[in-house]
């Protein structure tokens, strides 16, 4: 990682924990900074991606919408933006939320995701993220083609000595705002991928955004630049998730009484499983730890939710205890919030204790691997039916609005009056000349395989 002062951070200082990024204790180790690498697909995934790239990450977005990625050439070198075609719909640009069209299309550009995942920038990362929209669909059917790649390129060459492969996911789940069944199809397909992925051991963690969380994000004052350029609900959310996995990757440069090194980290990184990350900021000495602990794991204003119940136990767990230099903390304290941290997520918790130079405050960072999906999904399962029968009584009216106009008088209107070339609409045909307009033949990928 270079130092912070030759970054590109766009709005990200506002949240940023630049007390910790621009410690000594930090700059001095940055060299030893977890190398990693994003791959954006769609818009939405490519919006997450490029905000890690600020940090140095080395990054490509994919996309069947050129203009889709435009917005981030000032990050993102012009070789580094692929874009997908389709020779069966050559004047597509995007896919219209269309993730079946869009699995169509990643199907036809196989060849692109395979060498994507050869690539020595991802061949040679101790980590790769792949984000995307799960509400989307062109990145949203991408998923499947380019994690079958990825899992089996890093498998070879970056796994860890227990077999676990250094690849997780970052994705986001469509609020409650975003209308029609399409937007939850979509969303509720994706996690059906991710979830027999990571059975097969095929993925590390899947870092999940919850757009509905951020619904309320206007309620107050949205954040703004210093040149009062308000930031939107998505841009925060995703700068908050960019903050999360690059402050929590510093931490193996930190020394202490406890030190959660690079390979414990990467290990929690590649647990097959449901994640989260989160902190809290300024705890204090006289704050109830267990309560401090709840909603370290518990509450993230933009991370979706899990169900802890009392016979959850996580896969993994990490938790850290960053403190001011100046002020020592009481080691009962530390001590303390790993017990708790264990008890809570019932399950062995790596750990880190360090003092860093310039924090103002004691900082904690949580990590955790559930098997579980999060809450949010089951919701999605419920809005799909309420949506189905919604536009089914859309469609039912639609008809019933046209029989009220008491038009069919006028369905012969348009004959030819000689019996021997009088034809129906329904009986011109175009496919002599263009050929037949049957749907694409549905594809397995089980074929992928033999192409590696």
């Amino acid at each position: 990682m270079k130092a912070i002062n030759e970054l590109k951070l766009g709005a990200l200082p506002l949240i940023l924990n630049k007390q910790l990024l621009d410690s000594e204790e930090v700059q001095r180790e940055r060299s030893r900074f977890p190398k990693q690498a994003v791959i954006g697909l769609g818009q939405g995934g490519g919006r997450i991606a490029a905000e890690l790239s600020r940090f140095g990450m080395d990054t490509f977005l994919v996309n069947s919408s050129k203009s889709d990625m435009e917005e981030h050439r000032d990050l993102i070198p012009a070789d580094r933006r692929i874009v997908t075609k389709s020779e069966k719909h050559p004047n597509l640009e995007g896919t219209d939320k269309n993730a079946q069209l869009g699995f169509n299309i990643a199907v036809e550009n196989k060849d692109i995701y395979m060498d994507l995942a050869r690539k020595p920038e991802i061949t040679e990362a101790e980590f790769v993220w792949l984000s995307v929209s799960l509400g989307g669909g062109t990145g949203n059917g991408a998923l499947k083609v380019a994690l079958s790649y990825l899992s089996q390129v890093r498998k070879k060459v970056a796994s860890l000595p227990d077999g676990k492969v250094t690849l997780g996911v970052i994705c986001s789940l469509p609020s409650s705002d975003e209308k029609g069944t399409s937007f939850r199809r979509n969303a509720l397909a994706g996690v059906s991928v991710l979830q027999n992925l990571i059975n097969e051991k095929k993925i590390g963690n899947v870092l999940v955004i919850d757009n509905e969380k951020i619904r309320n994000y206007y309620d107050e004052k949205a954040l703004e630049t210093k040149n009062k350029t308000q930031i939107d609900a998505k841009s925060y959310s995703n700068m908050v998730v960019t903050s999360s996995i690059v402050e929590v990757s510093t931490i193996p440069l930190l020394n202490g009484r406890s030190v959660l090194d690079k390979t414990e980290l990467l290990s929690t990184y590649s647990t097959p499983g449901w994640s989260s990350i989160s902190k809290v900021n300024g705890l204090k000495e006289e704050n109830k730890l267990e309560g401090v602990i709840e909603s370290l794991f518990k509450d993230n204003e933009v991370l979706a939710n899990y169900d802890y119940k009392e016979d959850t136990r996580a896969l993994a767990g990490a938790v850290a205890v960053l403190y001011p230099s100046r002020n020592n903390i009481d080691p009962r304290i530390a001590d303390s919030i790993y017990t708790i941290s264990a008890d809570f997520l019932q399950s062995k918790v790596n750990h880190a204790i360090a003092n860093v130079n310039k924090l103002e405050s004691i900082t904690v960072y949580g990590l955790s691997v559930l098997s579980t999906p999060p809450t949010r999904i089951q919701q999605l399962r419920e809005e799909l039916k309420q949506w189905e029968q919604i536009e089914k009584e859309i469609e039912e009216k639609q008809k019933a609005d046209a029989l009220s106009l008491g038009l069919d008088e006028f369905n012969d209107f348009f004959t030819v009056d000689n019996e021997e070339t009088s034809k129906s609409m329904d009986e011109f045909s175009f496919e002599d000349e263009f050929g037949s307009d049957k749907p694409a033949k549905k594809v397995d990928l089980a074929d992928l395989k033999d192409d590696f």
